[in-house]
């Protein structure tokens, strides 16, 4: 079976077995190659608005003779399938602005959708706010190290739940385990505010409210 990187094999954690998914963004494949030959009876689009990266993606579908196992599209977010072809969204590696633009922009192909699997660095709380907000909750969410990175993978699954600032900020699964990589994440943020707000000259009030909003939420987390 092919070796994922850490980011990756996390990100696989989270996929269903008898899911139908669309790896959107899949650039080289390896996410979808790695799902088909774990998963027997999985059913998975692999999808790339960039012709080089689909193109790459279709090569090594080819050499692993998965060919009949794993469809590939060439289009942007959704736009590439119908409806009820899914039951499950995965990007990894995209920004949050993006993703969300993704879900909302095609909101009558998530009807069936019962899960979507994020993998994104930038801007959580946006991320969390708004995916939560069309009809998902988070079902599970965890951190990896992978290349000197933290990064984030969250689980949205089809339901509805209240979250407050905090939960949307740091997320309500990540702040109850409360691992060594959260404490440590939390640490670099805090380092990172604190060296914004030591640079940020007059004005910007509200901007300097905000992070100071964060910075206190970040060191109650990180006693």
């Amino acid at each position: 079976m092919n070796k994922l990187s850490k980011r990756l094999a996390k990100v696989a954690s989270y996929v269903e077995e008898n899911s139908r998914i669309i790896d959107i963004g899949c650039d080289h494949g390896l996410l979808s190659i790695y799902l088909a030959k774990k998963y027997p009876k999985i059913k998975i689009i692999a999808s790339d608005i960039n012709r080089n990266a689909l193109d790459n993606a279709i090569n090594n579908i080819k050499i692993n003779h998965l060919e009949d196992r794993i469809e590939t599209r060439l289009g942007s977010g959704l736009d590439v399938v119908k409806a009820k072809e899914i039951d499950t969204v995965v990007i990894s590696g995209m920004g949050a602005n993006t993703i969300v633009g993704i879900l909302k922009y095609s909101l009558d192909k998530l009807k069936y959708v019962n899960n979507i699997i994020i993998q994104s660095n930038t801007d959580l709380y946006f991320l969390r706010k708004n995916i939560t907000k069309i009809g998902y909750y988070i079902s599970d969410e965890s951190l990896v190290r992978d290349g000197g990175i933290i990064y984030t993978i969250i689980k949205f699954s089809k339901g509805n739940k209240k979250y407050n600032y905090e939960e949307l900020y740091l997320g309500p699964i990540l702040i109850k385990n409360s691992s060594r990589l959260f404490k440590e994440k939390i640490d670099k943020e805090i380092n990172t505010i604190e060296m914004i707000l030591s640079r940020i000259k007059k004005g910007h009030l509200f901007y300097k409210l905000k992070l100071k909003k964060k910075l206190k939420i970040l060191k109650k987390r990180s006693n």
